[in-house]
């Protein structure tokens, strides 16, 4: 691959993963794995405001994290590609082990405190 086509790729690498980088965004991307659902229902299962979860969804489409279709009167997001969300549980999973190990290693200092 080409520089100034590999430095177009980590562009594009950094713009998804700033998409990314929000708590509310993870939590859509989490649901939409379980299945596609309308725009009430993440409303209504996140108990945030329609305005931001709204919000959230348009950046994740623009990004095209996340696609649309029309369900009747409803427009139903579901996630454009799956892979995204295996890539969120490998970061979570790696953040998980890297609190374990970090508590591990507090607690003989807790302990000798006491």
């Amino acid at each position: 691959m080409d520089q100034e086509r590999e430095e177009q790729l980590y562009r594009l690498q950094a713009d998804l993963c700033q998409a990314l980088a929000d708590p509310t965004r993870l939590k859509l991307l989490s649901l939409l794995g379980e299945r596609s659902r309308a725009v009430k229902d993440l409303v209504e299962e996140t108990g945030e405001r329609q305005a931001k979860i709204s919000q959230h969804l348009a950046i994740m489409r623009q990004r095209g994290i996340v696609r649309t279709q029309r369900v009747g009167t409803e427009v139903h997001y579901s996630l454009a590609d799956p892979r995204i969300l295996e890539a969120c549980h490998m970061t979570r999973e790696i953040l998980l082990e890297q609190l374990t190990r970090h508590v591990s290693l507090a607690m003989p200092f807790a302990l000798t405190k006491e």
